[in-house]
């Protein structure tokens, strides 16, 4: 009871504890913001980096290329317990070139991009992709409103198509006499791609000139390195796509399965295929509470297939930026560390200035250790009543980063480097427990030798130096 009379008396009598209480409010506040940008910042990549990956991507172990479309592994694959969708896909790299009239051929025209053919439908469906994905408008303002429907497609689905498909219902009607004259006679269209939004800003954005913009007529080119090509196919630049990790919008071209198949020689051409349909794998989404390492077993043990997490195929982006967060967070502890300075010479110099009152207490009897105790109160009351003021404060301005941001008309971020319209923010509880943690460890070793020096005073002593 008297060490809590006298902590608590001492913390709020004395200047020198609320220097102390300055010092744990920042040191809390600060490191509560800066790690909850970079762990937004973390956070929010993984986000980005998973919305182009699956769970785990099996392909054909050993040297094979490719597998049969149509063969049985998609159904003996979606039937293992915890498997929550299917979808296959065609993975490569190719050349992609503008078909503008009068181009001539130039290596700069080239662009180097990766493939991933794939079936809309059963990506949809295993949960892969959204629509949300698509229409992103290729400038620098990342908050600029979608492309609005004239200057895009429907995802593979072109502007060409929806005409061509209007012409053929009016050709069903005139065959049926629901309509008077057949449509006038029109070229098929050629089919749709998806392009990243950051592949067609590098090349001019959505400028009337840019020869990657949607509705531009592009062909597709992968050589095969004996002077030749694999394949090669036209298409139309449908839509543009953003998943929000710069490094993939940047080369992401997404076609349709079959034109993949073509553009790949997977589409039974090439001597090894035996005539079949291939594909070079199937994407796999699991049940949220299904085990990663469970489902790649059962498949690499029942399947001539192996399997890779999506942290093995994208992960060393996010594994960079856990890197640097590790090594802020270190840094902030080392900071809060800092503390112990401020609180040992503040619990000194209040040791020093109640000597006398210290002697007098323990002449009277007080036990040594409540003296002890109450230095020692003090200071964990001043980190835990410091902790929480700098835990909303850090909060506090969290909250406030970006609409200060928009009031300023100045993005605290560049969104070039962080790739987002706004400021990532994490608001993990964790992060503000470990600092206010740390800080309580901190003030309990600052506090702990001026409360042993407290007790240990000598009241015959003290008493002698007043006279």
């Amino acid at each position: 009871m008297l060490a809590a009379h006298l902590g608590i008396r001492y913390l709020r009598k004395r200047r020198a504890a609320w220097l102390a209480l300055a010092a744990v409010i920042l040191s809390v506040a600060v490191p509560i913001v800066v790690l909850g940008v970079m762990q937004g910042i973390v956070d929010a990549t993984r986000t980005q980096v998973r919305a182009s990956e699956s769970d785990l991507t099996v392909q054909p172990a050993g040297r094979r290329i490719g597998m049969a479309a149509d063969g049985g592994e998609h159904a003996a694959l979606a039937a293992i317990p915890g498997v929550r969708g299917v979808s296959p896909f065609i993975g490569g790299v190719a050349f992609i070139n503008s078909r503008a009239e009068g181009s001539r051929a130039d290596a700069r025209n080239n662009h180097f991009t990766t493939i991933d053919g794939i079936d809309w439908n059963q990506d949809w469906a295993a949960g892969r992709l959204h629509k949300g994905l698509l229409h992103q408008r290729p400038v620098t303002e990342l908050s600029d409103p979608p492309l609005r429907p004239d200057e895009r497609g429907s995802g593979f689905l072109t502007p060409d198509w929806r005409h061509h498909m209007v012409l053929s219902g009016w050709n069903i009607a005139a065959d049926l006499g629901a309509m008077p004259l057949p449509p006038p006679p029109s070229q098929r269209p050629l089919p749709g791609i998806i392009l990243g939004r950051e592949l067609i800003y590098g090349v001019g954005g959505m400028a009337p000139w840019s020869p990657l913009r949607p509705g531009s007529q592009v062909s597709m080119i992968i050589p095969d390195g004996r002077g030749g090509t694999i394949g090669r196919v036209l298409a139309e630049v449908s839509d543009t796509i953003a998943v929000g990790a710069l490094e993939i919008d940047r080369f992401a071209s997404v076609l349709p399965l079959p034109l993949a198949q073509r553009l790949t020689a997977m589409d039974g051409r090439h001597p090894d295929s035996n005539g079949h349909s291939e594909i070079s794998g199937y994407r796999i989404m699991l049940d949220p509470r299904a085990s990663v390492e469970d489902v790649r077993q059962r498949i690499e043990t029942g399947f001539p297939l192996w399997a890779q997490t999506w942290q093995e195929r994208r992960g060393n982006l996010v594994r960079s930026l856990e890197v640097q967060r590790n090594i802020l967070l270190l840094v902030m502890i080392l900071i809060q560390g800092i503390c112990i300075f401020i609180i040992y010479a503040v619990f000194s110099t209040l040791v020093a200035e109640k000597r006398h009152d210290i002697g007098v207490l323990l002449g009277l009897g007080a036990a040594p250790g409540s003296i002890a105790g109450a230095f020692i109160l003090a200071g964990q009351s001043a980190c835990v009543i410091g902790g929480v003021i700098g835990w909303a404060l850090g909060w506090f301005a969290l909250a406030s980063l970006n609409p200060l941001s928009e009031w300023l008309g100045v993005p605290l971020f560049p969104q070039a480097v962080f790739y987002s319209p706004e400021a990532p923010i994490s608001w993990d509880a964790r992060l503000p427990l470990l600092f206010v943690g740390v800080i309580m460890l901190v003030g309990l070793a600052a506090s702990a030798l001026p409360a042993w020096r407290a007790a240990r005073i000598d009241p015959v002593s003290t008493l002698r130096e007043h006279g």
